[in-house]
C-alpha cells in the first residue's frame, strides 16, 4: 500500500465513498493506530497515511487479512471486533505510532497475604523467596513462581487453619499439605489446616474464585465448602467462582467427578466433566448445564474470555484485577459481549477493544472507570 494510495482512501472514508471493503480495511487501520476518535482531520489524514506506508505489509498480505474485518450485521460486529481485535493486539507488533495513554492502569500480579492460626499475618507479596515458617514438624515456603507451598507434614500433627487472601489486583497459587494444587483469583479468601487428619480434608472458599487439582484419596474425600454449598471431590479438576457480588455460585468440572451439595438440604448433583452447577442466592436449587470450561478457567491460563457476557459482569472482573471502581453513566447496553484477551494487557487495551463495538464507551479517571452508552 503506498503513502498516495493509503490518503486516498482515508480521504474516500472521510467523505463517506467507500465500498463495504474499504470501510472495513480502513476502520482496521484506526483501530490498529489507536485512532479511537476517528480524528480524520488533513493533518492526521497525512500521519496515518505515513505509518500504513512504512509499516504495513504488501497489498497481497493486506488483502488476504481485509476478509477477517467485513462489514457484517451489527449483532455480529461484536464478536467480530473482540476476537479479531484481540488477535491484533495479542500477536501483531504494533507500529511505532502510538496515542499517549494519560490515564492507564497496569495489570494485577502476584500478591497474597497469610494469616497462621495464630493470629500473625506475613506479607507473601514482601516475603524472600524460600521458608517462610516452619513448626510441628511443617514448613510453608515461597516459590520463585508464585506459589505457596506445605510440605513435611509430620503425623497425627494438631489440626490448625491458616489463611490465604488474595487482594483486588493479586492471584496465587497454594500447593496443600496433601499435594492439591489451587489456583486463586484475585478478591479470594481460602480457610485450609496446615495438615490434614482425621477422615477428610476440607477446607472452606471464603469468598472468591479457585481452581482446585485435587489429588485423589478415597480414603480421605477432599470437600470445599463455599457459600451455602459444599463440593467433594471424587478425583478432579474443577473450578468455583463464589464472589459475594455475584448472583451464583458456579461450579465448572473439567476433569474427574464432582459431588455439589446444597448445605441444609438434602439436594445434590453429581457433575460429569463438561458440565457446571449453578446456585443462586435466591434459595433456588442445583442447576446443572454444559459449561464453556474454556471461559470458565480463562482466568487461571491468563487471560479474559467473554462469551455472550453482559458488561456488568464483565467490567466485574475487570474491576477485581485492575483494582478499579466502577461507575455507570446512563442507561447501558444489555447486549452481549464476546471476545478473549491477555490478562497482562493494561485496562486501555481492553475498553478500547470493547469501544470498537460502538456500544459503549469509557473514561478513566484515576482508578475509576465511567461506563457510558
Amino acid at each position: 500500500m503506498s503513502y498516495h494510495q493509503a490518503k486516498e482512501l482515508l480521504s474516500k472514508y472521510k467523505a463517506g465513498q467507500c465500498t463495504d471493503v474499504e470501510m472495513a480495511l480502513v476502520e482496521k487501520w484506526l483501530f490498529m493506530f489507536n485512532n479511537e476518535d476517528v480524528d480524520l482531520s488533513d493533518e492526521r489524514i497525512e500521519e496515518i497515511s505515513k505509518e500504513i506506508w512504512l509499516n504495513l505489509p504488501q497489498p497481497a498480505t493486506v488483502h488476504r487479512k481485509v476478509v477477517l474485518w467485513p462489514r457484517i450485521a451489527a449483532a455480529a460486529s461484536i464478536l467480530l471486533f473482540l476476537s479479531v481485535g484481540a488477535y491484533f493486539l495479542l500477536h501483531k507488533k504494533q507500529p511505532a505510532l502510538q496515542v499517549a495513554q494519560v490515564h492507564d492502569i497496569a495489570p494485577g500480579g502476584n500478591k497474597a497475604i497469610l494469616t497462621l492460626a495464630n493470629g500473625r499475618k506475613i506479607s507473601v507479596t514482601d516475603a524472600a523467596i524460600g521458608s517462610l515458617m516452619q513448626q510441628a514438624g511443617s514448613k510453608i515456603a515461597k516459590t520463585a513462581d508464585g506459589q505457596l507451598v506445605y510440605t513435611g507434614v509430620k503425623a497425627n500433627a494438631k489440626m490448625v487453619y491458616d489463611t490465604l487472601t488474595i487482594p483486588r489486583g493479586g492471584q496465587y497459587q497454594l500447593k496443600l499439605a496433601d499435594g492439591s494444587k489451587v489456583w486463586l483469583n484475585a478478591a479470594t479468601s481460602i480457610r485450609y489446616p496446615e495438615s490434614f487428619t482425621g477422615t477428610e480434608r476440607k477446607v472452606e472458599l471464603i469468598s472468591g474464585e479457585a481452581y482446585f487439582e485435587v489429588v485423589h484419596n478415597a480414603r480421605m474425600p477432599f470437600r470445599v465448602v463455599a457459600t451455602g454449598q459444599t463440593v467433594e471431590d471424587i478425583g478432579t479438576h474443577f473450578n468455583i467462582s463464589a464472589y459475594s457480588d455475584d448472583p451464583v455460585i458456579k461450579t465448572t468440572l473439567l476433569e474427574g467427578s464432582v459431588r455439589v451439595s446444597k448445605i441444609n438440604s438434602n439436594e445434590q448433583q453429581l457433575l460429569k466433566p463438561g458440565q457446571q452447577s449453578a446456585v443462586s442466592s435466591s434459595g433456588n436449587g442445583i442447576m446443572v448445564t454444559e459449561a464453556n470450561t474454556d471461559e470458565a478457567v480463562a482466568w487461571k491460563n491468563g487471560d479474559f474470555s467473554f462469551n455472550n457476557e453482559k458488561i456488568e459482569s464483565i467490567m466485574r472482573k475487570l474491576s477485581r484485577w485492575y483494582n478499579i471502581e466502577i461507575q455507570y453513566n446512563g442507561n447501558i447496553t444489555d447486549e452481549g459481549f464476546y471476545g478473549k484477551i491477555s490478562r497482562s494487557k493494561n485496562i486501555s487495551e481492553i475498553l478500547k477493544m470493547l469501544e470498537q463495538t460502538k456500544k459503549i464507551h469509557f473514561k478513566i479517571e484515576g482508578r475509576r472507570i465511567t461506563v457510558m452508552q
